[in-house]
């Protein structure tokens, strides 16, 4: 058991060591936000993410409506991209 402890006291004087042994908590940490995070989006994507590239750069650039029964077509651009989304609202 000696050599163990000697082992164990010697990672101790390691600075990287004491970081090493907090990340398990923290990855648990990290974990459950991000579960919470989700919980709150319920699978849908915010209004001004793009869903081709994942920015937060999405605005709206133009509306047509009423068609479709009163529905409104929206045209969504990506100034990151340049892609362009059509939602109906």
């Amino acid at each position: 058991m000696g050599i163990i402890e000697d082992f164990f006291k010697a990672l101790d004087r390691i600075p990287i060591w004491d970081r090493l042994q907090k990340v398990p908590a923290e990855v648990d940490a990290l974990a459950k936000r991000i579960s919470i995070l989700e919980g709150q989006l319920e699978g849908k994507w915010p209004a001004d993410v793009c869903k081709y590239c994942g920015e937060r750069a999405v605005r709206l650039h133009s509306t047509m409506g009423p068609i479709e029964g009163g529905k409104m077509r929206q045209s969504w651009r990506c100034s990151a991209c340049n892609k362009t989304e059509i939602r109906m609202i």
